[in-house]
């Protein structure tokens, strides 16, 4: 498995949509009820303006997108930065896509001096992000456009 990961560009955000609602449907079931799933999909906003930045990664493997996530830099004081929009395409779970993804946007905030990374995990998320050293600093009910709520765990790590 040749895997390559490198920033997103514009002319693939409608892939990269597609590759999320997939994930989405996919590894959340048994996790979510399918009416949280759906309408959860419209939480995930902002893509287009993050591959603008040059903030957002997507993981290929034989010229396909297997994964994708990206950042946001904080201009705070404290230099911290949100880890966002993480998936990977079904076929593609458990096999080192994510954690590629994740390593990379690491990095690339370390460079730039962050010094802490926050985010919102999925329930079925949570344990991929204590392993790389999140620790949990609340729970929040996102509300949904079809009166559910969506559970997400706030998580933090210091680098």
């Amino acid at each position: 498995m040749n895997l390559t990961i490198r920033a997103a560009k514009i002319e693939e955000l409608e892939s990269i949509e597609a590759l999320i609602n997939r994930s989405t449907r996919e590894l959340q079931r048994g996790v979510y009820e399918e009416s949280e799933i759906e309408a959860a999909l419209e939480l995930i906003s902002g893509l287009d303006t993050l591959i603008h930045s040059g903030q957002y990664f997507v993981a290929e493997i034989d010229r396909r997108i297997a994964g994708c996530g990206g950042v946001s830099l904080s201009l705070d004081e404290e230099t911290s930065a949100e880890i966002r929009g993480f998936f990977v395409a079904p076929e593609y779970a458990r096999k080192g896509v994510a954690s590629s993804v994740f390593d990379y946007c690491e990095k690339y905030c370390s460079e730039r001096g962050v010094k802490s990374l926050f985010l919102a995990s999925t329930l079925s998320g949570e344990s991929f992000y204590r392993k790389r050293g999140f620790t949990e600093i609340g729970r929040v009910q996102e509300p949904l456009s079809n009166g559910q709520f969506f559970q997400l765990v706030n998580m933090k790590k210091q680098l």
